[in-house]
């Protein structure tokens, strides 16, 4: 207890460690003041320190978390773009595969065919995700399926039970 003369005018602190509590002696001692004249000094210190560089602070994050999440949905939104537009490429440059018959004239994806002469075996979802064909677009999967099965045809391909690989 504080005595009389002191009623009311106290304050009792707790440090989250001795180190702490050290270290605040410790600079007291340095600045050659009794502890309870520094820590009344730090105090009104801190109190005098402008609040609005903190409330700029916050407000330039909570705009900047605004711009991320914006730009995160504009990329999500390019990005699935793309996939339609590199699926939709793919189904026109190879739409005479859609027909019932191919000729000698239909133009082979030399992307498909690269993809396959590596000798690696690949499952056709492997295929198409390499290939950049989205696995909705039924025309571009049919596009898919009528080269791999013309290239079959000419031998060229077989589909075995891990999937499609080239012949030599």
């Amino acid at each position: 207890m504080p005595p009389e003369q002191f009623k009311g005018r106290t304050m009792t602190l707790y440090f989250p460690s001795k180190e702490e509590v050290k270290e605040i002696n410790d600079a007291a001692h340095k600045a050659g003041l009794p502890y309870a004249h520094y820590a009344r000094e730090m105090i009104r210190r801190g109190m005098d320190l402008p609040t609005a560089p903190h409330s700029d602070i916050l407000m330039e994050t909570q705009q900047t978390r605004e711009e991320l999440a914006r730009l995160k949905r504009e990329l999500k939104d390019k990005l699935a773009t793309i996939e339609k537009l590199e699926t939709d490429n793919f189904r026109l440059r190879h739409q005479s595969f859609l027909a019932p018959t191919s000729s000698e004239k239909d133009e082979y994806s030399s992307d498909l065919i690269d993809l396959l002469q590596d000798r690696r075996v690949r499952r056709s979802d492997a295929i198409m995700a390499e290939l950049g064909i989205d696995a909705k677009n039924i025309d571009a999967i049919r596009v898919l399926a009528g080269q791999l099965h013309a290239l079959q045809d000419l031998k060229l391909v077989e589909d075995g039970p891990r999937g499609w690989r080239w012949i030599e």
